[in-house]
């Protein structure tokens, strides 16, 4: 708890400057399960259709061995439009036995967001 005077809160010298969008960032793909987690990749700079592409065909069956959860695992993906490509869209219909689309950057899907809350505990 901090205590201030009344309508002080504004001041400067009571912000402290924080970096939302435009400072450093790293994009990870990865997968996870209540028995564990399976692969991650480190994507460098932009991903488009075929880096993410290669990234599913590479990582996501394998993930789902690692964790043992083959046959019966699920895809959860967002909106995005290198998700939704035809090439993307046909592989998950033969390879994956559920694909599940969420909205785009909802964090109540983002299981990323539900660890930094426990982290940031």
């Amino acid at each position: 708890m901090v205590w201030r005077k009344p309508n002080s809160e504004l001041e400067m010298k009571n912000m402290t400057p924080s970096v939302r969008h435009g400072g450093g960032s790293q994009m990870v793909w990865g997968c996870m399960s209540h028995v564990g987690v399976g692969n991650l990749h480190f994507i460098d700079g932009m991903m488009e259709k075929h880096m993410y592409f290669g990234i599913l065909k590479q990582n996501l069956k394998q993930g789902a061995e690692k964790m043992d959860i083959l046959p019966h695992y699920k895809l959860y993906q967002d909106n995005d439009p290198k998700h939704n490509v035809h090439i993307c869209r046909l592989w998950a219909l033969y390879q994956c036995p559920e694909v599940i689309r969420t909205p785009a950057q909802s964090p109540d899907v983002n299981p990323i967001e539900k660890i930094l809350g426990h982290l940031n505990n």
